[in-house]
């Protein structure tokens, strides 16, 4: 009598704690994405604030949210992840509150920080829900279920938005922020509990803040990973430009076009061809995958100038949506070579830095190209526009391309001052 083998065991579940973050997840892009997708025209028509004015406040926006997590991060530690998402959502729930409830520059102001302070605390936690609470050897698709769960949100949130401003009118599409991140609150409060554990070794007690600051500028003593975080922070500015020019450019160009539903074509190329573009580039030299996901980045930007109207826009987004993809999963990886051991999430904190770069600079460049080259009432001329944003990712991909054949060979780590 043979005898089989017995069935492998089952892979162990996700556990509540881990779902619970994932619809908080959804909850928060869906209200983020659908009121930023909108934002820069709701400051111009609606508040009335001027094309440099919206900006140079979009600029901070970009700056505040992007390097704000890297200090708050480690409060999140100390105060418990539950807190920490209670803090984010009353925060976010308010700044919303502000940018619906008063149309004033002031208060405008007082929403976006409220917006980016939201994130500094709710940005950590979530990722690091997923990362502590995924199963044994169910990582990897632990922040696959997570980065399919920010595009969810993202489509849910846009395709909210444009019913709600296409039937009620723009300001009351801001109140899909509102609802989002108090559902997102409420979901916290009630559901959000993290599994005690008593065989779990104490947590180390988080560094001080003035230790994390040091930490900072050591790391960015190595000239090959400051280099590199100011090279790829044109990439940052070309992704901006989907919310600090675009809204604003095809709401003057094609008004009567659904604008929130043409964006949907980025998330949705990502969810169909991730795979595929993730086997075709994996071959590729990371700093060479990264300076090809910038050129393709340009030639979307340069898509919605030599194109002007739908069909550009369409291309443009499905391009960049290739871009991301190419460029996203390298970048991380290449950081996180910098890093020493131990030093791992203080060194994927910089990786928020040409973000904010990036986009402090784009928000800037952009008021300026709209007043001159898409003045109110005007003439529209969208190459000049789109076309200075595809010579400047021309300009990063040449840089990357440099980087790669001078500072970018040998180990990462070498080449501090």
């Amino acid at each position: 009598m043979s005898t089989s083998d017995p069935a492998p065991a089952p892979p162990a579940p996700f556990p509540r704690v881990f779902k619970v973050a994932i619809a908080i997840e959804v909850l928060e892009r869906l209200a983020f994405y659908g009121v930023y997708i909108n934002l820069q025209v709701y400051l111009v028509e609606t508040v009335g604030l001027t094309v440099a004015a919206v900006g140079s406040m979009l600029a901070t926006f970009a700056i505040f949210r992007s390097w704000l997590p890297v200090f708050v991060g480690g409060f999140a530690d100390r105060i418990g992840f539950r807190a920490s998402l209670l803090v984010a959502f009353t925060g976010y729930t308010l700044a919303y509150g502000l940018l619906f409830a008063g149309p004033t520059e002031a208060l405008a102001y007082a929403a976006i920080l409220g917006m980016g302070l939201g994130g500094a605390f709710m940005k950590p936690v979530v990722t690091g829900t997923v990362r502590r609470y995924s199963p044994e050897g169910r990582q990897t698709q632990g922040f696959a279920i997570f980065y399919a769960s920010v595009n969810a949100g993202s489509v849910i949130g846009k395709t909210t938005v444009y019913v709600l401003r296409r039937l009620l009118s723009l300001r009351t599409s801001l109140l899909v922020g509102v609802v989002g991140s108090a559902l997102a609150l409420l979901t916290t409060a009630l559901l959000f509990f993290e599994p005690r554990d008593d065989r779990e070794p104490a947590r180390r007690e988080p560094e001080p803040l003035f230790a994390v600051v040091t930490g900072y500028g050591a790391a960015l003593r190595n000239v090959k990973l400051t280099a590199f975080l100011v090279a790829v922070s044109g990439y940052y500015l070309l992704i901006e430009q989907f919310y600090q020019t675009f809204p604003l450019y095809f709401a003057r160009l094609a008004p009567n076009l659904p604008r929130e539903l043409v964006s949907l074509v980025n998330p949705l190329t990502i969810a169909v061809l991730q795979v595929a573009v993730a086997r075709a580039s994996k071959r590729l030299d990371p700093l060479l995958a990264m300076t090809l996901g910038v050129l393709v980045g340009s030639i979307s930007m340069l898509a919605m100038g030599v194109v002007p109207g739908l069909g550009g826009a369409v291309a443009s987004f499905f391009l960049f949506g290739v871009a991301e993809m190419i460029f996203s999963p390298r970048f991380y990886d290449f950081v996180a070579a910098f890093a020493p051991k131990g030093k791992e999430g203080l060194y994927m904190g910089l990786a928020l830095a040409p973000a904010g770069l990036g986009g402090f600079v784009g928000g800037k460049l952009s008021g300026a190209l709209i007043e001159r080259f898409m003045p109110k009432g005007g003439a529209i001329d969208a190459l000049s526009i789109w076309g200075t944003y595809a010579v400047i990712g021309v300009g990063c991909a040449l840089v990357l391309f440099g980087y790669r054949a001078t500072l970018g060979r040998g180990d990462a780590t070498s080449g501090s001052a």
